[in-house]
């Protein structure tokens, strides 16, 4: 099965979503740490990477196998994939108690790479994948 550009741009889009969740998102500098999709402290913002590395594996199923189900279902996982990441950069970003977090890169690649893996699933949508002979 021979993969045209499209499926491998959202491919990497995906695994790109699923990397940043590993990568450091924010430096809070009152209590020394950095916080990444996995970690905040005692939990205080949850541990939003379980879903965007959910949301990503979808992608990369849908690319990988080139199903039109799966390409449908992809299109609504990376809509709630990116609204998910809108949401998280608001909260992990935002100032409390007067302290301001350092935005690091991995923040802005998840939000990146959310808004891109939403592009790549609908124009995936436009063009049926080929059958097998």
């Amino acid at each position: 099965m021979q993969l045209s550009l499209r499926n491998w741009i959202g491919l990497a889009v995906s695994v790109t979503l699923i990397a940043s969740c590993f990568m450091h998102w924010t430096w809070y500098p009152d209590i020394q740490k950095y916080f990444t999709g996995f970690f905040t402290e005692k939990n205080y913002y949850g541990k939003p990477a379980y879903f965007l590395v959910s949301m990503g594996s979808i992608g990369v199923l849908a690319h990988a196998y080139r199903k039109v189900w799966l390409y449908r279902v992809n299109l609504a996982a990376s809509g709630l994939a990116m609204a998910f990441a809108i949401r998280t950069f608001l909260l992990f970003t935002s100032s409390y108690d007067g302290y301001i977090p350092e935005k690091q890169l991995g923040i802005y690649v998840m939000l990146f790479a959310a808004i891109l893996n939403i592009v790549t699933a609908m124009t995936s949508m436009d063009k049926k994948p080929t059958a097998k002979s």
